[in-house]
């Protein structure tokens, strides 16, 4: 059972990355089944089994007359693609794509910032357990990259969490793994740390004080120079 799941999965993966490395074009026909299962020296329930994964993530369609097209992948997958390009070796579409995601980091958490100054019963307990620890590694600065990534992660999951929205910790929890990679290469620069936790000590304080604009300007401030820095280093 492992080896047909293994078997399934690796072959999963080639085709993806044949897609997503442009090997294959929208539009283009996949092999017949029975060429594919034997091409690729599998059996053809794990072929069967492997077109259906594709077809179900957007990555190729399944015709009436069972020829399986290869889909513009871009238009008709899921959330899943962005994970799946970034693991990819197609470095022109992955560049535009985390670029794509940290715009759109950008809009959800500054719009997140916003519905919190419109709340009547903020709960900034989390909030505030986590700014204070960020207020004790700047007077006790110590190069511990895991707790810096740990205290940049909690500061956004806070913001976006004291929205009650689910759909916004919905997403937020979706991209919590790409968002550890990014934050991660950024604290490899451990001076950095000082500087941003002390932005997002501004920030609360901002709530605190019912300064949205302040808040809300500092906080795209923290977030302009971190995707300029992780795109500096993806380059």
């Amino acid at each position: 059972m492992y080896d047909i799941a293994n078997m399934t999965s690796v072959l999963i993966k080639k085709i993806k990355n044949d897609i997503i490395n442009g090997i294959y074009q929208p539009g283009d026909r996949l092999l017949p089944l029975r060429e594919l299962a034997i091409k690729n020296n599998v059996s053809r329930s794990v072929v069967n089994g492997v077109i259906a994964s594709l077809s179900a993530q957007g990555y190729v369609s399944v015709s009436p007359r069972h020829f399986v097209i290869v889909n513009d992948f871009l238009q008709t997958g899921s959330l899943k693609i962005l994970d799946d390009v970034l693991d990819s070796q197609n470095q022109v579409l992955k560049l535009k794509m985390l670029k794509d995601v940290l715009d759109y980091r950008k809009n959800i958490e500054t719009e997140a910032l916003r519905i919190i100054f419109r709340k009547e019963d903020l709960d900034l307990s989390c909030f505030s357990e986590t700014i204070n620890k960020q207020k004790e590694w700047i007077k006790n600065p110590t190069n511990d990259l895991e707790l810096l990534v740990n205290l940049d992660l909690a500061f956004h999951r806070d913001l976006l969490e004291s929205t009650n929205n689910t759909v916004f910790k919905l997403i937020h929890r979706h991209f919590e793994s790409l968002s550890f990679k990014m934050i991660r290469y950024f604290y490899q620069s451990y001076n950095l740390a000082s500087q941003t936790f002390s932005l997002y000590v501004k920030i609360y304080e901002a709530i605190i004080s019912n300064d949205e604009t302040l808040a809300v300007e500092t906080l795209s401030t923290v977030l302009d120079q971190g995707a300029t820095f992780v795109l500096q280093l993806i380059n």
